[in-house]
């Protein structure tokens, strides 16, 4: 096999692409948007929290880490965000809001059961969830279709691939809906040069539902049934973030992803926690 050529870049190198990540300030969204960083990659941050989102700045990478503070169903904010950015080579749409319990635990015997779910909270985890994912993809698709390239990337869940208890119906409609909106969208912007994908991540410790998977009671009940025996970290999608930004996967699109150690392979009795 030849040698690479000294200016030749590598599979995974996104040195000069520019990327937005949106939930960045913490969780998930901020491993995404350090792992793009580190293959070198201008990032612009979007969240709506202005002092998280100031942490992250304080420590990244100076010159090619840019914030946002901005609510992404604010459609005509996000698209000045965009806009203002730059040409846009990749989204990384994973803002997303829990919707509580689900009717498999202790807490959701009864507020999160189908009688009992608030269609309020309905609307709202469906309006972020769903409906602002969808917003963000459409700020950044008239430059992708100029350009004829672009990749986009969607936190979806493993509770939108499967039925899980341990989630509200509304998070897990709308996960499986952004599934959906995944396939589709791929199957229409292909032609245009742009690749549309999902990561479904399983149980990670982040500070959505309050935190709730850092408690070691709901880890312990969780842990037995995920195959690599931990829960997982914001970093162990770090990875896959990289794989489908990169050119590495220019022949991937409608892709969904778990990253959950195994979870879904594991049908044993439903949680009770």
């Amino acid at each position: 096999m030849p040698a690479r050529e000294p200016n030749q870049p590598t599979l995974f190198d996104l040195e000069g692409r520019r990327f937005v990540v949106t939930g960045a300030a913490s969780g998930i969204g901020r491993a995404m948007a350090g792992a793009l960083l580190g293959q070198g990659a201008q990032v612009l941050l979007v969240d709506r929290d202005a002092q998280a989102l100031q942490a992250v700045l304080a420590g990244a990478h100076a010159g090619r880490v840019h914030i946002g503070v901005c609510d992404i169903n604010h459609t005509a904010a996000f698209q000045q965000l965009v806009d203002g950015f730059g040409a846009v080579d990749g989204l990384f749409a994973n803002a997303g809001i829990s919707g509580g319990p689900g009717f498999g635990t202790e807490a959701g015997r009864e507020l999160g059961t189908l009688s009992q779910q608030s269609m309020a909270q309905w609307h709202q985890i469906m309006e972020v969830n769903l409906c602002g994912t969808a917003t963000c993809m459409q700020a950044v698709l008239p430059a992708m279709k100029r350009r004829r390239h672009g990749r986009i990337v969607v936190t979806a869940s493993v509770a939108g691939v499967q039925a899980e208890p341990f989630v509200s119906y509304a998070y897990a409609l709308a996960k499986a809906a952004v599934v959906r909106l995944v396939q589709q969208s791929a199957l229409e912007l292909g032609p245009h040069g742009i690749t549309v994908n999902a990561i479904a991540p399983g149980f990670i410790k982040t500070g959505i539902a309050n935190g709730r998977l850092h408690d070691t009671d709901v880890a312990g009940l969780l842990v037995p049934r995920i195959p690599v025996g931990r829960l997982g970290e914001a970093d162990d999608l770090a990875g896959l973030a990289v794989l489908f930004a990169s050119r590495a996967s220019a022949y991937i699109t409608g892709a969904v992803i778990p990253v959950d150690g195994g979870y879904l392979l594991n049908q044993k009795e439903p949680i009770a926690c």
